[in-house]
């Protein structure tokens, strides 16, 4: 069954991209003329989107992306222990499943867990960091990044075309608890060509001191079975053509070994479980501007090796050693059409397949077939822009060893509507509507110690309004954004680990209703040529909340995990090159159920870091970057997850050299 309609997607996107190569004529685009209309519209801060860039990454010196999400409004990150713990996000009150995760346009699958292990992606490398949520950052991205309710964008330096012809990028980390961390990167550009490579290696023992209150007793411990190793690759070929087109051709494969630490329970801090991983990836990618269209098509190949290992568990085999084999396979097309000088029209369709081997006999072996549709159109007038986006997705299921779970159907609908205002201010109001679809994971339906084939997907309903300001004063920079919000999600799926980061518990809670807003605040000041100063603080509050039975002893309690405050305060001083930065994170208290009782209560989070930096230029186009980092500087006693307890006052010393 699922071969057969995948034959049918795959003869429907090569139809599809027909109609793209059937033109008959090629010519260059003309030159386009930006009005001072436009470029004041440029620089009002986007209200369903915060960014992080190259320059901010480097003050930071987070350890993966899941640290820089962490500084954005509307997010929680759980974190589950220190360097290559895992990390996953939760935006606006959604499970981390409702956010696409792009690099470089191609989306990063993971039908097995259907989550992505923030603490896996690596930030070195990457040029700059985009959430969005309730909109879009381009118009030719795949169709599936339009079904979930937000998108994380990340752009890295091997991927693009440069001016220069040659370029190397280098650094080098050493920090505490044995971390080593070293990233290589080479470009080659020409006219009409690229090449990059890049490799990475980082380990570290990750046994880092605690304390941990048990009521009125302190207990004080090391982390053990918490070491990493891991390793990163890729090559990169890209070809520009005359008729104003381009190939891209990319091959990554990544791999690790490492301890997976247990909760701290009962003073019992000993863990066996072990987790090695490896991944390879091939992705493929042509994109065309010809006339008024522009079109992409590209295809994705997956292939993920994972090993969990626990010599001391209790069953008649004397431990667990099981090897998952996840596969995907992604083809898809987009489009975009200029309607007159002021309207687009867009749209794309992908299929994705994909397929769990399981080594444990008597397994289930799951397979799936996802098919996506997208068609929108975007009005675009002097101060108002409105857009329309339907999505269509369709799931197909087979499992060769057992029961499979429902086939599903679904048409997602998305509305927007802008308008900007400008005088002595500049304002942006934008209000957006959009539903939102997800199904459970392979491990989620068919796992043996979790899986039920009963879960219900989640469905989502997202309301959001929003305004920017921004004074139009030459003697500083600032702009205030804040966004109010309410989502509806019915049959929430929710993840909570037992025995350790591996085991998990999935339950349906019914209904989630979540009421937050946003307040985001930037200050930048230049005082002369050589000082720079900028301040960056926002703030959430979102209460989500149990609403699916009156009755229920948890009706009405905050969602487990979910804290109702947070709150992010960057400040940065610069001389020349020269500089510091003290940045803030603020998470309130929170509860490991649903249910909210004082036994479940989790305290309040706040850490502070602290980075003081230097950068040297060379007359050679050479430059080299040194950075001391102090990260908890409180040295605070603190866990995102019950007793998954979090490193103390850590230290970070960074060296990156640059060649063009």
């Amino acid at each position: 069954m699922i071969i057969k309609h995948l034959l049918q997607i795959i003869f429907f996107n090569c139809f599809f991209c027909m109609l793209g190569y059937s033109q008959d004529t090629v010519r260059s685009l003309s030159e386009v003329n930006v009005s001072t209309f436009e470029l004041l519209k440029m620089k009002t801060l986007e209200i369903t989107s915060q960014s992080y860039s190259r320059n901010q990454i480097l003050y930071s010196q987070p350890e993966d992306i899941g640290a820089i999400l962490q500084k954005f409004s509307g997010t929680a990150v759980k974190s589950y222990g220190g360097l290559g713990g895992l990390k996953t996000v939760s935006v606006r009150g959604l499970g981390s499943h409702h956010t696409t995760f792009l690099i470089d346009g191609f989306t990063i699958n993971n039908t097995q867990t259907g989550q992505i292990n923030l603490g896996q992606l690596q930030t070195d490398n990457v040029e700059n960091v985009t959430l969005s949520i309730g909109g879009r950052n381009g118009f030719l991205l795949p169709a599936s990044s339009y079904t979930n309710g937000s998108i994380v964008s990340v752009n890295t330096f091997e991927n693009n075309q440069s001016n220069e012809f040659f370029k190397i990028r280098y650094s080098t980390r050493i920090g505490s608890f044995g971390e080593i961390d070293n990233y290589l990167s080479t470009k080659i550009s020409k006219k009409n060509l690229f090449l990059s490579a890049f490799g990475k290696y980082r380990q570290a023992n990750g046994k880092y001191p605690y304390l941990l209150k048990n009521g009125t007793i302190d207990y004080k411990g090391i982390r053990n079975n918490n070491d990493l190793l891991d390793w990163y690759s890729g090559v990169t070929f890209g070809k520009f053509f005359k008729n104003d087109a381009e190939l891209r051709i990319i091959y990554k494969t990544n791999g690790a070994n490492q301890g997976l630490p247990g909760a701290v329970i009962l003073y019992n801090e000993m863990a066996n479980q072990r987790l090695s991983t490896q991944s390879q990836s091939l992705n493929l990618d042509f994109t065309q501007n010809y006339k008024k269209i522009a079109y992409r098509i590209f295809g994705t190949y997956n292939y993920d090796w994972l090993h969990y290992s626990d010599p001391f568990y209790l069953n008649n085999t004397g431990g667990i050693s099981t090897v998952y084999i996840n596969k995907s396979t992604q083809l898809g097309s987009s489009f975009q059409y200029k309607l007159g000088n002021k309207s687009i029209f867009f749209g794309g369709v992908e299929s994705r397949y994909s397929e769990l081997i399981f080594s444990t006999p008597n397994s289930a072996i799951p397979k799936r077939l996802n098919s996506f549709g997208l068609f929108g159109i975007n009005f675009n007038r002097e101060k108002w822009t409105s857009e329309l986006q339907i999505t269509v997705q369709s799931v197909l299921e087979e499992n060769n060893s057992g029961e499979r779970a429902v086939n599903r159907f679904k048409v997602n609908p998305f509305l927007s509507l802008e308008n900007i205002e400008f005088g002595s201010w500049k304002w942006k109001f934008k209000a957006w509507y959009r539903n939102s679809f997800r199904m459970p994971s392979f491990n989620e339906l068919y796992y043996n110690s979790i899986g039920n084939v009963k879960l219900k997907p989640e469905e989502a309903n997202q309301f959001s309004v929003g305004l920017s300001i921004k004074p139009i004063d030459k003697k500083f920079d600032l702009t205030v954004v804040l966004n109010g919000f309410v989502n509806r999600v019915d049959n929430q799926i929710l993840a909570i680990p037992t025995k350790n980061l591996f085991v998990w518990s999935m339950q349906n809670i019914g209904r989630v209703n979540t009421f937050g807003y946003e307040s985001r605040v930037r200050i930048e000041k230049c005082f002369n040529s050589f000082w720079f100063t900028d301040l960056d603080l926002n703030y959430t509050f979102q209460y989500s909340v149990d609403v699916s039975d009156k009755k229920s002893p948890t009706y009405l309690n905050q969602v487990a995990y979910i804290p109702r405050h947070t709150g992010n305060l960057i400040y940065n001083l610069k001389r020349k090159n020269t500089g510091f930065q003290i940045s803030t994170s603020i998470v309130s208290l929170r509860y490991s159920l649903t249910e909210n009782s004082v036994s479940n209560q989790l305290n309040g989070i706040e850490i502070v870091d602290l980075g003081v930096f230097s950068k040297i230029n060379f007359k050679n186009k050479q430059s080299l970057r040194i950075q001391f980092s102090v990260k908890n500087l409180l040295d605070s006693s603190y866990s995102y997850i019950r007793y998954f307890v979090m490193p103390g006052r850590n230290y970070l010393l960074t060296l990156n050299y640059a060649f063009n």
